[in-house]
């Protein structure tokens, strides 16, 4: 096994494990905005975003040129969040934290996972030739004075809250901005070792849904995502909140439904919530925080109906910088 796929493994375990333990899902933010007001769990992923593009701006001023990519804005690329964002609402979890849900026992995730890889296979299907390839592009160097001055303000933060609090590590569960920026690390690390990834590419790198960047090493896309999933797993285990759920039928359905539409929304973006922030957005890509905002309007639109049906949307409550749901 080569040092940069070791290497690449450990990052995706650090994104796995960031992730459960922090509890981050897109439709949680949304959910929180929803009912307590605030936007914690909205403004960590931009600040994984941050990290991300910080660490590639020093690398650029290193005159270290890591494999980016850039795709046009599109209203199809729109759409296709806005879709992502409603089958994401309907299953409860988005890309993430599906995964996540799915190494605490939730098996019903199983059904997402098979709706998620019919609408992928089924969009690609119909639309062969919908994407060209993503232009290789170069991250600005000049966007590291004002990156830099924010990773320091938010490096000091979260350092000094861990002295006051003690190191997060052991804990059950892990606060945002300390999760956030091990998310960002790892994720940089993964781009600067040439091996963009993320779930989402994982599945439309193997169906042939779309010529992404990450596509080239599509071994190497399998093994970080086991590497991830085995993290969540063990992370849920050490934590005590494995347990596995009796799988119904109409919820089954309902997930299948749902994964659906998260596999056709991803083709069209194409991507995820999970690639555009890690990817995307850090990169500059024009369609990645427009279709990033479809994907927030999605779950909206879907929780909002769902108010209005009577369907109660479990309150978000954050308190020191760590949030809990019963999502």
């Amino acid at each position: 096994m080569s040092p940069d796929l070791i290497l690449a493994l450990m990052a995706g375990a650090v994104l796995g494990a960031s992730a459960h333990r922090a509890g981050l899902c897109t439709v949680k933010a949304v959910a929180e905005v929803m009912t307590s007001g605030s936007g914690h769990v909205l403004w960590s992923f931009l600040k994984a975003a941050l990290w991300t593009a910080g660490i590639l701006s020093l690398a650029r001023l290193a005159a270290y040129t890591p494999d980016l990519a850039a795709r046009p804005l599109t209203p199809v690329a729109v759409l296709g969040g806005v879709v992502f964002g409603l089958g994401a609402a309907m299953n409860g979890a988005c890309s993430f934290s599906t995964l996540a849900r799915l190494a605490e026992g939730h098996t019903i995730m199983l059904f997402t996972l098979a709706g998620w890889a019919l609408g992928i296979t089924g969009a690609a299907s119909l639309l062969p030739d919908l994407h060209a390839p993503p232009v290789p592009t170069q991250f600005p160097g000049w966007l590291a004075v004002p990156l830099v001055a924010w990773m320091l303000w938010e490096g000091f933060r979260v350092i000094r809250r861990a002295r006051v609090e003690g190191g997060p590590l052991l804990d059950a569960y892990w606060p945002l901005s300390f999760s956030v920026l091990l998310l960002g690390l790892a994720n940089a690390a993964l781009l600067l070792l040439e091996r963009p990834w993320s779930f989402t590419a994982t599945a439309l790198c193997s169906a042939g849904a779309a010529p992404l960047a990450a596509c080239k090493q599509p071994a190497g896309l399998w093994l970080v995502s086991l590497a991830a999933l085995a993290a969540m797993g063990l992370s849920a285990w050490y934590r005590r909140s494995f347990r596995l759920r009796r799988v119904r039928p109409l919820p089954a359905l309902r997930h299948l439904a749902a994964g659906s539409a998260m596999g056709v929304g991803s083709t069209l973006i194409p991507g995820g919530n999970d690639g555009l922030i890690l990817f995307g957005i850090p990169s500059l890509s024009p369609h990645a925080l427009p279709a990033w905002a479809g994907i927030v309007a999605g779950i909206w639109l879907a929780l909002t109906a769902m108010r209005f049906l009577g369907r109660p949307i479990p309150r978000i409550v954050c308190e020191g910088d760590i949030c809990r749901s019963g999502l």
